[in-house]
Parts: C-alpha cells; structure tokens; sequence
C-alpha cells in the first residue's frame, strides 16, 4: 500500500480482484445461475465490470452511458436490466437496441415504454411494500396491492409490443436481517395471486432487490447470503402452493454488497487538530460513500500505515477533506497520538461508489490489484485536467 501511494499518489483508491470474484460466487452458489445481477450504482469500471460479467452475473443500469460500459464489459444483454427513475430517452433507447430489460414504477413509465419499445420489450414492474419499512418513505414504485400497480400490469399484459419479465423490488439499505425482506415477499406473493385470478397470467420473476448489510466495523452485522437465500427460497416455494400459482423465479440484485469490502482507500493525512478527549485528523480528500446522508458515515475502519509508532492510541475523529462537508466523519477510531500531517492513513470498506467525483477536486484513480500487481482501472482526474475541458457556453 504504501508503494502504491508513492506511485499514484492520493486519495487513490484500491480494488481487491479476488476479493470482488469470491463475492460474486457466494452469490451465485446461494442463488443459482442467472439469479444474480449486480446493481451498477455501487461503481461500474470497465475493469470490474469484466471480473462481475466473468463470475456470470448479469447486472442493473441506470443510465445509457452504465449500458454502454456494462456491454463493453462483457455482460450479456439478456442479463442486463435498466432500472431508476427519470430515464433518459438516450437510456430507453439503448435498452431497446440491445435488448435490456427495463423497470417501470409508474403508469407513465409503463405508457412511455409502449409507445416507442418495439415488439418484446422485456418489463419489469417496479413495486414497493405498502407500508414504509426502514427509511420512511418510498420515493419510486408502485404500491403493492394498489389498483394502480394492477392497471400498470394490466398496460403490459394488453401492450403487443411488452412482455411482462416480472417484478421489481428494492426496499432499502443496510439491510441485515431478513424480516424485512420476508414480509415484503409474502406481500408481494399475494399480489402475484391477484394478477393471476384476473388476468388469468403468471410473473415469471420477482426481484427482491439488494441493500444486504455491509460490516464497516467490528461488531457491525454482515449478511448470511446462503441462509437468506435458502429461506426465502422457502417462503417462495410455501407460498406459491399456498395460492396455487406457478413460482415465480427468485432474483437479486447487490451493489454495495458485492464490492464494498474489496476497496480500501489511501489518504496523506492533511492537518491534525489536536484535543483533550479526541484528535481530528483529517486527509486529503473525501470517501466517497461517507456523506453524512449515508448509513455507513462515520463507521468505517481507518489504521495509520507506513511507519512504526509507540506512542499511546488516542481517540480521533477520522474526517474527508474540506470538500466533503463539515461534521462528514469517515471514523472514529483510536490512532496513534503521534499521527502528523503527512503521515499514511488507510480508510477500509470504500469498495463501493468509487467512481465517484467532486467538480472542484477531480477525481482519485482506481486500482485493481490481484496477486501482487496492480494495474490502473481508472486514471486521475485532477482539478487542471477539468479546466482544460471544452466550456460548455
């Protein structure tokens, strides 16, 4: 680590290829081929991009230029799904081109796409539970059980042009036990009985979405996969005899999970505040999954490397540099007490939304490493190189 800082310099931010595969064949083994899709607003390179495609999973997009990058990767288009609110017209039509699923999550979304897909555009109905879970409200989607969420499967089933691929779940972050999911399940179980008994019609699949917990620090909860695979794979199976209806095929789609804890990033230390009952230390620059909006703020793991100390640890309040905010703390963790600007801190579990970039201080370069070589993923983005760009007036 502390030959890469000196070669690439900092911020830069590390991605552990084997680290990123065995993720991926965990999903994989407790799900089942083409049940596993990766969600590309964790961070989507064309480096990881190809280890994800090369496990087998399929993957989430969000946007024409993540399509673009996701078939340049190697994923196969009936893998991919384009998914989020506020398409683009550029995103829908390059999902028609290549043959990508896309979610609607409204009456509108689901109009929109029939009047210009062409004949067998995949479409997944985005639906949420119908009482909030944890974090309040939902923004997107249709609640289950509700006329509309029934009239928007109705347009697919009567469009010529639309084929109904399933539905679309996602119910949160940080997730880590698995009532949540459970209870969104039944609920959506039921609601597939509903459309059966009126349109006489089956849902192939039911999506249950990501936001499966990520450890950022000790005694943080991570995710049993395996076992949450089995036992919701269970209550798909009870609850399809309990309605008598065909099961529909279980998916998933991770982000964070996947590639959260494979990134580690490498900061200098850029001023050190000292104080009685804590030190602030703050590096040179932010991470970019630590806005104080995010559940992870101020859990992650940070240690000094590079150098031997002796001194006593001391409690310090690990912060981004000036562009992430006031109060946006990375960690708070015992260091050294002699830590100093200039020294090498490493933040743990920045893995996810990396490609993340600040308009006033570019952006760090991504690095992949994998049996003792490293090779550069995505290049540095300095504040200079954003000046030299064509003005947009």
């Amino acid at each position: 680590m502390t030959a890469l800082a000196a070669t690439y310099g900092t911020p830069v931010h590390v991605l552990d290829e084997a680290d990123v595969r065995a993720r991926c064949g965990e999903y994989l083994a407790a799900f089942g081929s083409g049940a596993v899709a990766y969600s590309a607003k964790a961070g989507l390179t064309m480096g990881v991009g190809r280890w994800i495609a090369d496990a087998g999973l399929g993957c989430y997009v969000s946007s024409a230029a993540d399509l673009q990058t996701a078939l340049l990767a190697g994923f196969a288009p009936a893998g991919l799904v384009l998914f989020g609110e506020k398409k683009s017209v550029a995103g829908l039509e390059a999902a028609h081109a290549c043959g990508a699923a896309i979610v609607a999550g409204s009456m509108a979304e689901v109009e929109a796409i029939a009047a210009r897909a062409p004949t067998g555009q995949r479409v997944l109905v985005r639906v949420v539970p119908s009482r909030a879970g944890r974090g309040g409200r939902y923004r997107y989607g249709l609640p289950l059980g509700s006329g509309t969420a029934l009239a928007a499967i109705k347009q697919v089933l009567q469009s010529p042009n639309l084929v109904l691929a399933g539905l679309d779940c996602s119910i949160g972050h940080q997730l880590s036990r698995f009532g949540t999911f459970e209870s969104c399940l039944r609920e959506a179980m039921g609601f597939c009985a509903v459309v059966q008994a009126r349109y006489g019609a089956g849902v192939p699949a039911l999506n249950l979405g990501g936001g499966h917990a990520v450890a950022y620090a000790g005694g943080d909860d991570g995710f049993a996969v395996a076992a949450f695979a089995s036992r919701v794979r269970a209550m798909l199976r009870l609850s399809a005899e309990r309605y008598r209806i065909p099961e529909p095929r279980l998916t998933v789609s991770p982000g964070r999970a996947v590639v959260a804890r494979a990134g580690v990033t490498l900061h200098r230390v850029s001023e050190v505040i000292p104080g009685r009952k804590r030190t602030i230390v703050q590096l040179d620059g932010s991470v970019p999954d630590c806005a104080a909006t995010e559940r992870c703020a101020g859990r992650h793991t940070a240690y000094l490397i590079g150098r031997e100390s002796s001194a006593r640890s001391h409690p310090a309040a690990v912060v981004g540099g000036p562009e992430q905010g006031p109060g946006a703390a990375v960690a708070s963790v015992p260091l050294p007490a002699d830590v100093a600007a200039g020294d090498l801190v490493v933040v743990a579990g920045t893995g996810a939304y990396h490609h993340r970039r600040d308009t006033f201080v570019g952006r760090p370069p991504v690095l992949g490493v994998s049996v003792g070589m490293a090779r550069t993923l995505v290049r540095r983005v300095t504040p200079e190189d954003l000046l030299r760009r064509e003005p947009l007036f």
